[in-house]
């Protein structure tokens, strides 16, 4: 090996034949570069620039196409000229090219490639489509395309979704994610927008204010209500015992309250149901007298108990009224008579009263053996009691004479006259039209007066 052979292997030498002329890299100044993405329809320019070395005249030059030789025509030109074009490049024009320098006179030569790739644009072939979705469900939007695609963006009422960056987009629906979305796809020859879409995210029932338990009377009409939120079209059914409630099919429930139950609504809506809490209506019981106090004949001092026996929502209350005035101090379930007198004698009776009304007992009549009797008989009697509307007020005349029947209130004032004549012996009745005389509800006394006296009975109107 020569010395000079040594030293081009070096630094890198161009030999022609059995010489060396040239160092490598003294034609070529500059290079296009290694490889180069051009989009179909656009011209390639693929340019070099280079200077011949010191002893040499000129410079050809000579671009090929994979190894083939290229020639000016149709789309081509400057295929021998340093700057080759191709114009409207297609898809078939993508290759591997190459420019060959040769130097004149001594023919070194030095060449540069460029690996070129054809880039398609971009056609959308299937759009994202809108989404109606429940909260917690898998929600997915997609797009195809063809062309050369670098990339996708996925974007959400104007704002770049971070990682959304594939063609189908997946996650998890949530109320944020309701608007609009659409996706940007990335290519060198243009990004390309694909249309708007909305989607929807239906949320399922959440109860935000629960039923609360109740106690009221019976009769009385009660409410239970819910409160909740979700989409729309909101689906109710109130259960009673766990049983559906044929109706109940609103947020609000309205009953009368006629036995105690448990009480629970049930939710629903397309995306799910919510069950509220099993709430319990306790129905509170009016008083009912279930024994009534016993009258009778009864010997001068004898001790006389008088009872009722009652049923109810506690606490009862107990008051007794004689010739249908209250008794003082009589707040019990037994009235105690300690030592039987004329004073005593009368008739009897009790009403008995909790929070949910009242129950008035049978009226009954003690009389002291030994006693004449007066000429009343049997004494008042009211049908039916207590009264609504009317009344029927009867009573027997043991002697015929005076009579005058009153009608007062509890303080003995008179309310009406009900009838005032003389009258034989026998039975009498009047009607007593308690509507027409615009009677509250309330106690009042029907009041006889004859000349052998005065007799009274307790009249109870009920509204």
């Amino acid at each position: 090996m020569t010395g000079r052979m040594y030293w081009c292997m070096l630094i890198g030498c161009l030999v022609v034949g059995a010489g060396v002329v040239h160092a490598a890299g003294t034609i070529i100044k500059q290079r296009p570069p290694s490889a180069l993405r051009q989009c179909s329809g656009d011209t390639l320019v693929l340019s070099v620039f280079a200077e011949p070395p010191i002893g040499e005249t000129g410079l050809e030059y000579q671009w090929y196409k994979d190894g083939s030789p290229l020639t000016d025509g149709g789309r081509v030109s400057g295929s021998r000229t340093n700057t080759l074009r191709i114009a409207d490049v297609v898809p078939t024009d993508a290759g591997l090219y190459t420019v060959v320098v040769t130097t004149i006179p001594s023919r070194a030569t030095e060449e540069a490639q460029t690996q070129v790739d054809i880039a398609q644009a971009v056609q959308i072939t299937q759009q994202p489509s809108a989404q109606e979705v429940c909260a917690g469900t898998q929600l997915t939007l997609s797009v195809q395309a063809t062309g050369t695609i670098d990339g996708y963006q996925w974007y959400h009422n104007g704002s770049l979704v971070p990682g959304a960056t594939e063609a189908t987009y997946t996650t998890t629906a949530a109320p944020g994610d309701e608007g609009e979305w659409w996706c940007v796809i990335i290519s060198p020859c243009g990004n390309v927008i694909s249309e708007r879409v909305m989607v929807r995210v239906n949320l399922p029932p959440t109860i935000l204010e629960q039923p609360t338990g109740l106690e009221v009377c019976r009769g009385v009409t009660f409410t239970l209500q819910v409160q909740a939120s979700g989409t729309e079209p909101l689906q109710y059914q109130w259960y009673r015992n766990g049983t559906p409630i044929a109706g109940a099919t609103g947020p609000t429930y309205q009953d009368v309250a006629t036995q105690t139950a448990a009480y629970a609504v049930q939710i629903t809506n397309a995306c799910g149901t919510a069950q509220s809490q099993s709430v319990t209506v306790r129905v509170k019981e009016p008083p009912q007298i279930t024994q009534q106090p016993q009258g009778g004949t009864v010997a001068p001092g004898s001790r006389v108990e008088l009872s009722v026996v009652a049923t109810g929502e506690p606490p009862l209350s107990y008051q007794w009224y004689r010739n249908g005035v209250p008794i003082t101090g009589a707040t019990a379930a037994t009235y105690v008579i300690a030592n039987m007198s004329t004073s005593d004698e009368g008739q009897y009776f009790c009403v008995v009263t909790n929070e949910c009304g009242s129950d008035t007992s049978q009226t009954v009549r003690l009389v002291l053996t030994g006693v004449a009797e007066q000429q009343w008989g049997a004494g008042i009697t009211i049908y039916p009691h207590p009264v609504t509307t009317s009344a029927l007020i009867r009573y027997w005349l043991g002697a015929g004479g005076w009579l005058r029947l009153t009608l007062l209130d509890l303080y003995g004032r008179p309310v009406t006259v009900v009838a005032e004549s003389f009258a034989p012996a026998g039975e009498y009745s009047h009607r007593l039209d308690v509507e027409a005389l615009g009677l509250a509800a309330g106690s009042y006394v029907i009041q006889a007066e004859t000349a052998e006296g005065v007799v009274r009975q307790l009249m109870v109107v009920v509204r």
